[in-house]
């Protein structure tokens, strides 16, 4: 199958030989099917056995009590079952749950999605807060608006503000949030999986102009966050220049943030490089995560827990 060669080239500098081949050989493998139970719609004794019903083989993932695994033998897609008319599951990636998780949304909690299209992570921050407080959903394109709007309207969230910004501008709301989710615009290497067209659009230039982007967005997310606050960066990308560089930049731009360790129980995680193509990483970006398909099984991910220090 069909990979960029500059790529590979710098999955090469990440990974031994051998483990190149693996990461191959994950992102050639169909990526297995996940849902989220929502508990603003039913629970989850109830929808398992829905789907079960369906002749659906469910199994829980270790890691989150609300994902399941999912698959069967027949035709039947799961988004054609009741259980997703009704607003039941929400059909996620198991690597595009973590964020939230590590997020932790409390009911009461003001919260920022910063580009929150198409609302797989805002309807699960909505479920956890049991749509008490309020979510800023912030979408910058206006063509991603309407799908953001529906995923809400079917999981049954009311405490949510769409809004139709640039994220950056959040920078002008000086201590604003409790809490702020930025899963970051990249260059999707971690759909590369499920996504076969993402890697012919994928180019380094493009990685490059991302990260600068990405840099912008945590300074608006830094600046809009309370002194004790908890910001989640995080991507569907594998690049360095997309993860623990934006992570470096922030660590040494600011002095008032710190890093928490992040870990999900029975998934294996990677910690974060302190140095790539020569450049060096300040020490404590140790304490990001980073998802490898040829690992984990899932869509490969980046999550970054930070603090505003008070």
């Amino acid at each position: 199958m069909f990979f960029p060669e500059a790529f590979i080239n710098k999955m090469a500098k990440m990974l031994t030989e051998a483990e190149l081949e693996k990461l191959k050989t994950a992102l050639d493998t169909p990526l297995r099917k996940s849902i989220r139970v929502n508990t603003l719609r039913g629970t989850t004794k109830e929808v398992v056995e829905s789907l079960e019903s369906y002749e659906y083989v469910v199994d829980k993932m270790p890691w989150y009590k609300y994902g399941y695994f999912i698959k069967t033998a027949k035709k039947q897609a799961i988004g054609n079952t009741y259980d997703h008319y009704l607003g039941k599951i929400y059909v996620q990636e198991a690597s595009s749950m973590l964020p939230v998780i590590a997020l932790d949304p409390k009911e009461g909690e003001y919260i920022l999605d910063m580009a929150a299209a198409p609302g797989s992570k805002t309807t699960q921050m909505c479920m956890h807060m049991k749509n008490t407080g309020i979510i800023v959903a912030n979408e910058p394109s206006i063509q991603r608006i309407s799908p953001l709007q529906d995923n809400l309207d079917r999981s049954g969230c009311i405490n949510c503000c769409i809004t139709r910004n640039d994220g950056r501008k959040f920078s002008h709301y000086t201590g604003m949030f409790d809490k702020v989710l930025l899963d970051a615009p990249c260059s999707g290497e971690g759909t590369f999986q499920k996504d076969i067209k993402a890697r012919y659009v994928w180019s380094q230039n493009k990685v490059i102009e991302n990260s600068r982007l990405q840099k912008q967005l945590l300074d608006s997310a830094i600046a809009c966050t309370k002194k004790g606050g908890t910001i989640i960066y995080s991507t569907c990308t594998l690049s360095p220049e997309e993860d623990e560089a934006i992570i470096d930049y922030a660590l040494n731009k600011y002095d008032n943030i710190s890093l928490e360790k992040v870990s999900f129980e029975g998934l294996e995680t990677s910690q974060g490089r302190t140095e790539f193509d020569g450049k060096e990483y300040n020490k404590e970006v140790k304490k990001v995560i980073k998802l490898w398909p040829q690992k984990t099984n899932i869509e490969g991910f980046f999550v970054c827990k930070m603090k505003i220090d008070e």
